[in-house]
């Protein structure tokens, strides 16, 4: 691991220009830039009111927390804390989280975007997988998200598009002017008291339903104007699929964490005017999204398990062989005063050819032996087993 640290004073800028794996960058109230990697180019330093972090590798950063961030391009995953300056993000070839963060400009995330907390406006123009935004204080932008979008306690003017569905959980601010386009469902939560203007448009002529108190139902067709109170927000909703907006309780504030967990929990019923499988697709997609982020871990697993099947079924051959010798020794048992017939040699069974013993099955057996789940000579009998004998 190689390290430097940095004392700074005033205003900075942290420019990253490249990093080979992960990024984490974190604030703090100190008046140093400290940087550490796994990588063998590595390069910090400090120009004026800029520094400069370079790494072959994964990447670990603190700067000061007001400090301002850019960063070039980044391989793997990235995940920023704590840093309440403006942050310019170009190309993240993972997933990107961010927390507590000040205004964002982002140009490209390959994978899921995952926002908690921004104290001014974000832009973002390209998101490859799902994007999770909450709290966002600002002005929102987000050109085009690959997957599903999830947004919640974002009070501002928003202008959103994504390619499948839409979770809003809204809470509009007077003058707020609002706009989404998906290309699957939208499903919008507002609060029962909410003062806003509705265009809505669905995908066929009974995609739109309003669940709303004091809402007629309206007539059936692909748009829809509705007013709640006075209309101080204006909300434009396109979907290429089902429309929903709704005031109903809290089991839907949930649905914008970016959780696939216990989501039949949240949905123990279905609510008057959705349709049945609506959260079953979402909960699909985000089922989907979770399943490719394990598949490579799942792969790095499978010699390990392996190696752990074919221990596992040694102790049980190793077991069968010690019930079938305590068997033959009662059922040939010795009787005093009489010379026990000569037993009649059992038939060889065939023995099927084992394959060589691994290395990750002598550290399996080694490892159960270093745990004390098994003793000595168990060890040597396992790997006996393993071997064939």
């Amino acid at each position: 691991m190689r390290q430097n640290t940095i004392a700074v004073s005033g205003p900075i800028t942290v420019i990253v220009d490249n990093v080979d794996g992960d990024l984490q960058v974190a604030g703090w109230e100190r008046a140093e830039v400290s940087a550490k990697t796994d990588g063998d180019e590595f390069d910090l330093r400090v120009e004026g009111d800029k520094a400069y972090a370079r790494s072959g590798g994964d990447l670990i950063l603190y700067l000061p927390r007001q400090a301002n961030l850019q960063t070039g391009n980044i391989s793997g995953d990235a995940d920023i804390r704590a840093v309440s300056g403006s942050a310019r993000i170009e190309n993240v070839g993972g997933d990107l989280q961010m927390r507590a963060v000040g205004p964002v400009t982002l140009n490209n995330v390959s994978g899921d975007l995952n926002v908690r907390g921004c104290a001014g406006d974000f832009t973002a123009e390209h998101i490859g997988s799902d994007a999770s935004l909450r709290d966002v204080q600002g002005r929102l932008k987000l050109s085009m998200v690959g997957a599903d979008l999830y947004l919640r306690n974002t009070s501002g003017d928003i202008q959103a598009q994504t390619g499948a569905d839409a979770v809003l959980y809204l809470q509009p601010k007077p003058g707020a002017d609002i706009t989404v386009l998906a290309g699957g469902d939208i499903l919008l939560r507002l609060p029962a008291a909410a003062d806003a203007e509705l265009s809505l448009q669905g995908g066929s002529m009974e995609s739109i339903r309003v669940d709303f108190a004091g809402v007629e139902p309206g007539e059936v067709g692909m748009t829809r104007q509705v007013k709640l109170g006075s209309g101080a927000a204006k909300i434009h909703l396109t979907a290429g699929d089902d429309l929903i907006v709704t005031s109903r309780a809290d089991e839907w504030q949930s649905l914008a964490d970016f959780d696939s967990s216990g989501l039949d929990e949240m949905f123990p019923g279905n609510f008057p005017g959705i349709p049945a499988d609506f959260h079953e697709r979402i909960a699909q997609r985000v089922q989907e999204a979770t399943q490719n982020a394990m598949r490579a871990a799942e792969q790095g697993q499978r010699h390990s398990d392996r190696a752990q099947r074919r221990v596992e079924a040694a102790m049980r051959r190793a077991e069968e062989k010690m019930r079938a010798a305590e068997r033959r020794t009662k059922f040939m048992g010795v009787v005093v005063g009489r010379r026990p017939a000569a037993p009649i040699p059992p038939a060889a069974p065939s023995v099927p050819v084992s394959e060589p013993v691994s290395d990750a099955e002598r550290l399996a057996v080694l490892k159960m032996l270093q745990d004390k789940k098994i003793s000595l000579q168990d060890a040597e009998k396992l790997l006996a087993a393993l071997e064939g004998k």
